[in-house]
């Protein structure tokens, strides 16, 4: 899990959109998104939010590490 101050890395894997704010402005919220990366660096899955509440539960991810982390085969 990482906190993504600034949404650097958001930026990065494209996991934001730009919502309606005041008046005319548009303002850059961060995708509620979670990626599997394994030991080698390589996304082994991964689920980008529909909005800004749309978020796995701990069990689900855990479920998750479980089947791409630590048994993948």
């Amino acid at each position: 899990m990482i906190s993504d101050r600034g949404a650097k890395i958001a930026q990065d894997y494209d996991v934001y959109w730009f919502a309606k704010g005041s008046g005319n402005l548009k303002v850059k919220q961060v995708i509620p998104s979670k990626f599997l990366i394994d030991k080698n660096g390589t996304i082994v899955w991964k689920y980008v939010g529909k909005d800004k509440t749309d978020r796995l539960s701990i069990q689900m991810m855990m479920i998750l590490i479980d089947k791409y982390i630590k048994n993948p085969n």
